[in-house]
This record gives C-alpha cells, sequence and structure tokens, in this order.
C-alpha cells in the first residue's frame, strides 16, 4: 500500500508541474498549458487590460500564448468559463476576490 500511495504522489506531482510552465526567449515570454480536456481556453493579462485571448490546443491538448514582456505583469486563464489559476511563483489578491499569477522577468 506505501509503494502504491508514493507512486500516485509522484506521478501527480509530475502532473501538477507539467500542467503550467514558460520559457523566455529574449523579450518574450511563452505560456504553456496542458489542459487536453478543455474546451475553451483564455489568456488574459494586465499588459492589455485583461483583454481574453482564446489560446487553442495543438493535437496533444498542449496550449501555448507568447507576450512581450520587459517588466513584470498579471494573469490568469480561463478554462471553460471558470477563472484557473496555475501554479505559479508569485501571486496576489485582486479586488475581485480572485488572485493573479505575477509574471517576474529574471533578466
Amino acid at each position: 500500500m506505501k509503494t502504491w500511495a508514493l507512486a500516485v504522489f509522484i506521478l501527480l506531482g509530475i502532473s501538477c508541474h507539467s500542467v503550467h510552465y514558460y520559457s523566455v526567449k529574449d523579450d518574450t515570454v511563452i505560456f504553456y498549458l496542458n489542459l487536453p480536456g478543455a474546451e475553451n481556453v483564455y489568456f488574459a493579462h494586465s499588459l492589455d487590460d485583461y483583454i481574453h485571448h482564446n489560446v487553442m490546443a495543438d493535437k496533444n491538448g498542449r496550449r501555448e500564448f507568447a507576450v512581450t514582456a520587459n517588466s513584470e505583469f498579471r494573469y490568469f486563464y480561463i478554462v471553460d468559463g471558470s477563472v484557473y489559476l496555475p501554479e505559479c511563483e508569485f501571486r496576489e489578491s485582486d479586488d475581485f476576490g480572485f488572485e493573479n499569477c505575477i509574471f517576474v522577468p529574471k533578466w
């Protein structure tokens, strides 16, 4: 039983970690979201007053969204009509009772 529980914990940890990540190339940050079962996903960020950008999935269900960013900004997703906040290093509460992730450039 302990081995089974450890295996589930490891798998869940890997799965959760790989759901959302980003890479930085020059002054662009590319966000990746792996939610194969999601039908509608939007990305919103503070650099353009939280316009909802539709993010299409590839054949494996991975979504990718690029933001030109030279400064810190806030962001979140809307997945199938509900706000979705992934695991992120920095976050803050907003004025609407939700939280936002904060992207902080490291260059």
